[in-house]
């Protein structure tokens, strides 16, 4: 039985250094990099967001699936020269505690109003979403019609895309749900999303750290690397289906509000995503532009999935487009 013990062992020992060195990274990290903006209370659990700028409507940003504040470095202080802006930390990334609660959409819309409440920050908002957080901004906006003045959505995940996009790129993001429920957690835990995170060879996001500034890159790679983030990701991408179930259903029963809407599509394959996908994808950006009579559909044809980072100059730009109309109409 030799043979078979001493490989264990040798698993064993190696996957208990790097629970060990993954505990001490995320210790340091912790330290070098305090939270850039400030962190409140709300039921107990810590809550990491930043504001900028002054003035109404106030713009409220929610990021895509593991995403954080930081990833709109490059549009929030542009934004902040002509309104408010708010952006945070969903339960569980970057500065703000881990959540016990289903990470779903109806979830997310709840946590947000709490966040926005004990901040004080009062309608009206317009709301920005992107790719898993479009659900939840659209979502807010069926079940709050009243303080919301406006909205972009920018290449945004719409509850039908797994009934109108290819059957083989809808079979492989199942099965990465699924197994981004077990495994990904445990990378997390072992050190081995750190060591992929560290060399950007995450097969999820190859490439996207370049997509920063390089003053943050150390930063957002740290932000990726907590063992908190292996656990949330698992648990927002196991609910993604469900989301899409709560969105459906709400929209079946209400009206979109008659709001001035910018939808961004993609227009260039990124990451996993085909061409293919991303033409399917830009017809249901058109369906969403269509829920509003102001809606308007714009393609960033040099752009992937991540426009904010590839091309933040069309979300400031569709931003304040919508901030313009709803001055012109008068900010309730």
């Amino acid at each position: 039985m030799l043979w078979l013990v001493v490989p264990l062992g040798v698993v064993i020992g190696v996957v208990g250094f790097g629970a060990i060195y993954q505990a001490l990274a995320t210790s340091r990290d912790r330290r070098k990099f305090p939270p850039p903006g400030k962190v409140v209370q709300v039921n107990g659990k810590k809550w990491h967001y930043q504001m900028m700028g002054e003035g109404l409507p106030t713009v409220i940003v929610d990021s895509g699936a593991g995403g954080t504040h930081l990833d709109w470095q490059s549009v929030q202080p542009e934004v902040a020269k002509f309104t408010r802006i708010l952006t945070y930390d969903r339960a569980g990334y970057g500065w703000s505690d881990v959540s016990s609660e289903p990470r779903t959409a109806e979830q997310a819309v709840d946590e947000l109003r709490q966040l926005l409440r004990k901040v004080e920050i009062e309608p009206p908002y317009i709301l920005v979403g992107m790719s898993l957080s479009g659900l939840f901004t659209r979502l807010f906006a069926y079940h709050y019609p009243e303080e919301v003045v406006g909205m972009v959505l920018v290449d945004v995940a719409h509850e039908r895309m797994y009934e109108d996009t290819p059957v083989e790129w809808v079979e492989l993001n199942k099965r990465l749900e699924g197994l981004l429920t077990y495994v990904v957690p445990i990378m997390g835990r072992t050190g081995l999303l750190r060591l992929l995170v560290t060399f950007d060879s995450l097969p999820m996001a190859a490439g996207l750290f370049q997509k920063f500034p390089p003053s943050i890159r150390s930063l957002a790679k740290a932000l990726y690397s907590q063992t908190q983030f292996g656990k949330t990701f698992a648990q927002e991408s196991a609910a993604v289906s469900v989301s899409m179930h709560q969105v459906e259903q709400v929209r079946q029963t209400k009206l979109f509000p008659d709001i001035p809407l910018v939808v961004l599509s993609a227009g260039k394959p990124d990451f996993d995503i085909t061409k293919e996908v991303v033409e399917k994808l830009q017809t249901l950006h058109a369906d969403l532009a269509n829920q509003s009579p102001q809606g308007v559909h714009i393609v960033a044809h040099e752009s992937g999935h991540a426009i904010h980072l590839d091309k933040p100059q069309f979300v400031i730009d569709a931003i304040r487009q919508v901030v313009e109309i709803v001055r012109c109409n008068g900010v309730p």
